[in-house]
């Protein structure tokens, strides 16, 4: 059964499925980073993974950024 509206979802965050990206999530009035890679979206929620068998639900309305993460092997630190 479908119901009214939606058919008018649109996804905003498919551009970004399986590339790793940095969102920016607001928390209790923090802005805080989170790297992950997108795998799903509804009309309310983003699906992300933050590592393999870790996935978790954001709320869109708390996502205030979305960054491609470029972090190199060059750029990593030991």
């Amino acid at each position: 059964m479908l119901m009214k509206g939606t058919n008018d979802f649109s996804p905003t965050y498919s551009a970004w499925f399986g590339k790793p990206v940095v969102l920016l999530v607001v928390i209790r009035q923090c802005h805080v980073p989170m790297s992950c890679s997108i795998v799903g979206e509804s009309f309310a929620d983003v699906r992300i993974r933050i590592r393999p068998g870790w996935e978790m639900d954001v709320r869109k309305e708390l996502i205030v950024a979305v960054k491609e993460d470029v972090l190199t092997a060059d750029s990593i630190v030991n």
